[in-house]
């Protein structure tokens, strides 16, 4: 394809191009200029991180051609700042602690920057359905509807008043990364370009149980720009790695035990040769059948996911006598919940670049939350003792849990140590989506509570199935946690509760914000409102009747002390309530939530 000229103004600067006429603004602005402060959450256009000014205008980079901007005038997150000064809205989202991990903060500036350009006073309405294509996973937004606010001199900056007693309690201070995030400035591992560097995608199963016959890649090889194509045979170490278990491979040698399985790597000049090539791989499955529940999964004949069987662990709640507490209980109420796998949502997709030295030294650069857990599971299947390994966190974009398991990591490396270059792996927002990374648990949670006439609570009884998915990460932490609470913060002097955490062949599933809590918090939250229904009793007020407080015991016997706050919680919120009483009708999402 021939190539087309441009010229654009970008950052106040003219820049004069010959670039392929399918290439995106967004791609045109990270690689050809190295303006990597635009960032690129889905590639879609849905989640605003990679907005900019084009004529004033706020667009999505990732979706319009560059050659439709032609003769315009571009401004991105790098180009606000004038003079060494900060732009008044960058300096509002500092100083008003509107930047969390800031993956998505340069697209929300530049938004807001569009909507102040063409309405200086914007009212709060305005500015939420002006930021409405920006989304945070981080912040709740209120921070930064108030940022675009004290920019726009409607209200005055947060103010903090000293303290003379502390030299940080009751400061007002600044994230240490607020202005590298602000200006764009800030590194993440896709902002990292590496000379020679090599691009890594992975080949993918459909399916969610198979065995692996062959792969043929011949035609593959052939594709312009490919170097190398790595299935499990190239693996120097243990082809197994995970947190608690070394269950899962890097690359399928077997079979595929869910959708999402790696089963070859494509290494190449760029991601569009490697792309190519992934279409012409050709691998010979034997589908299998496969089991979708933990209910399912542990039927006796069910197939089984791994060898040594489909439950992982069984654990044990035990407090009391439960049936005497059901025996004395006037009422019962007895229920089974589902919960459903969730996506942490991070803005920022998994991405890793590896190179090794002359020295056989192999430094990870990636998105993680614990670097000496990955360091543990790179350096085996390397076959690298730990020492050769570094791994490197780069500012990372949100993690919530999802990023305690290895995702590009080991790839990056691995294709790295084989091709003797720089190599980067980078999921879409779609790889990221449909296996590649964990998920929060699906359970299903089998549960009755027992209680007196007056609302004392007696007893309590559950069962927990927990689909950990093809492979354990840390289900067996997760869902152990979810039976300890399950008797939530109330006082139950009689608890048995059994969870059950279960192989399956759907995508993995691993630790999540709460962390096996929230599960168990549906449970009991809902129960407590079915007993206080069945009692004739105010919600607020059996919640209150029941709560800990120092000199009782949790549902493990653990008897509390001190630091017990879910009394004054619940006083706090019976007040808030009573003065600001729940609007009905369904609630926004987004910015656009109040």
């Amino acid at each position: 394809m021939s190539g087309r000229q441009i010229s654009l103004i970008v950052n106040g600067q003219r820049v004069t191009a010959t670039v392929d006429p399918g290439l995106t603004l967004l791609r045109f602005l990270r690689e050809n200029l190295r303006l990597t402060g635009t960032k690129e959450g889905c590639g879609q256009g849905e989640c605003g991180a990679c907005t900019v000014l084009v004529n004033n205008q706020a667009v999505n980079s990732c979706l319009i051609p560059v050659v439709a901007v032609d003769g315009c005038e571009v401004v991105t997150i790098e180009g606000l700042a004038r003079d060494g000064e900060l732009d008044p809205l960058q300096q509002a989202f500092i100083d008003e602690g509107a930047i969390q991990c800031g993956f998505c903060t340069p697209g929300a500036i530049m938004s807001a920057k569009a909507l102040l350009l063409s309405n200086p006073k914007p009212t709060e309405e305005e500015i939420r359905e002006a930021l409405s294509g920006n989304l945070c996973r981080c912040t709740g937004y209120q921070k930064i509807i108030r940022a675009v606010k004290v920019a726009s001199g409607q209200i005055p900056p947060i103010e903090v008043s000293p303290s003379s007693s502390y030299s940080i309690i009751g400061q007002k201070v600044r994230r240490r990364d607020a202005v590298e995030k602000a200006t764009g400035k800030a590194v993440y591992a896709d902002d990292i370009s590496l000379p020679g560097m090599l691009y890594g995608k992975a080949l993918r199963s459909a399916y969610a149980h198979a065995l692996l016959k062959g792969i043929d890649y011949s035609r593959a090889q052939k594709i312009p720009g490919v170097v190398a194509i790595l299935t499990a045979r190239d693996i120097p170490g243990i082809n197994r790695y995970g947190l608690v278990y070394l269950d899962q491979p890097v690359l399928a040698d077997d079979k595929v035990r869910c959708v999402g399985d790696a089963v070859a790597l494509v290494v190449a000049e760029s991601e569009k040769a490697a792309e190519e090539a992934l279409e012409l791989i050709k691998v010979d499955y034997e589908e299998l059948p496969g089991v979708f529940s933990a209910e399912e999964a542990l039927r006796p004949g069910a197939p089984l996911v791994h060898e040594k069987g489909n439950l992982v662990q069984h654990t044990k709640v035990r407090k009391g006598d439960v049936e005497k507490g059901f025996s004395q209980s006037d009422v019962i109420v007895e229920r089974t919940f589902r919960t459903q796998a969730v996506k942490h949502i991070y803005l920022e997709p998994e991405c890793s670049v590896a190179a090794i030295d002359h020295q056989g030294n192999l430094t990870v650069w990636t998105s993680t939350q614990y670097v000496f857990r990955d360091r543990r599971q790179i350096a085996p299947v390397l076959g690298l003792p730990v020492n050769k390994v570094r791994v490197v966190q780069m500012t990372t974009g949100g993690g919530f849990g999802g990023k305690d398991d290895i995702t590009t990591e080991i790839l990056a490396g691995l294709a790295a140590l084989k091709t003797g270059r720089p190599v980067k792996v980078r999921f879409t927002r779609e790889e990221s989506m449909r296996g590649a990374a964990t998920k929060r648990h699906p359970m299903t949670i089998k549960a009755r509570l027992g209680a007196s006439r007056e609302g004392k609570l007696l007893a309590l009884e559950g069962e927990i199935y927990a689909d950990t998915g093809a492979y354990v990460s840390l289900g067996v932490y997760v869902v152990k946690k979810a039976g300890l609470h399950l008797s939530g913060p109330y006082y139950i002097p009689n608890i048995k509760v059994d969870t059950y955490t279960v192989y399956t062949n759907n995508p993995p599933s691993g630790a999540m914000r709460g962390f096996g809590v929230v599960q168990a918090a549906f449970v009991h939250e809902s129960l407590m409102d079915l007993l206080a229904e069945k009692l004739g009793m105010d919600p607020w007020e059996i919640r209150y009747k029941n709560a800990l407080e120092p000199g009782l015991s949790t549902g493990t016997g653990h008897v509390l002390k001190h630091g017990v706050g879910i009394k004054a919680t619940l006083r706090a919120v019976k007040e808030y309530l009573e003065a600001h009483p729940l609007e009905e009708g369904a609630p926004e999402v987004g910015v656009k939530q109040k």
